[in-house]
């Protein structure tokens, strides 16, 4: 393989030529950390574990699925923990519902809001961010986080300084984090 070639890069060709039993215990090595502290963000420690070990079965049972030339190993695996995490708020809004459709009522009355709904505005925040960051900060955002490249990688790709690369990725997640906060903010009363 070429020598630019990364780690990432070359467990992904691997997985999607012959997804092993190896080549899953090195995604989950790489990426099963990543999964479950995006999965913790969104529910109790319990159940980001039942997340990722969801998410992997998963991987394992789609592996023929899987495409390189689609996108990094990483992005595939994130996106089906997404799913796993989606589906679980979906499986315990219907066991809530099941139960007791007066309590998940009374909970969106007291502004307790809606985990999945809450999500899906959280990624229209980062989004609609990432479209007013503009370029190349945008191109920069999108190649370390969701192909989760490093910033040489990046730099080599975008034919930049690295230190340049390194300064609009700071100030691009700065602005993420302080649009983020914002809308996250306690109401003041």
């Amino acid at each position: 393989m070429d020598e630019g070639v990364t780690d990432v890069e070359r467990l992904s060709l691997a997985f999607a030529a012959d997804a092993s039993p190896e080549t899953l215990r090195l995604a989950y090595e790489r990426w099963g950390g990543m999964v479950y502290a995006i999965a913790c963000r969104a529910m109790a420690p319990h159940d980001a574990e039942d997340v990722v070990q969801q998410t992997f079965v998963s991987v394992w049972r789609s592996r023929e699925a899987y495409d390189a030339a689609n996108g990094p190993l990483g992005a595939w695996i994130i996106a089906i923990a997404r799913r796993r995490i989606a589906d679980h708020y979906r499986s315990r809004t219907a066991k809530e519902q099941a139960f007791d459709p007066h309590d998940l009522a009374e909970r969106l009355e007291h502004g307790e809001g809606d985990p999945v709904l809450d999500a899906v505005a959280d990624a229209l925040t980062v989004q609609e961010e990432l479209e007013r960051i503009g370029e190349p900060q945008r191109t920069i955002v999108r190649l370390a986080v969701l192909e989760d490249r490093s910033t040489a990688s990046i730099a080599e790709a975008l034919d930049m300084p690295i230190g340049t690369v390194k300064s609009h990725l700071s100030r691009a997640l700065r602005r993420l984090r302080e649009r983020w906060e914002d809308t996250h903010a306690a109401p003041v009363d």
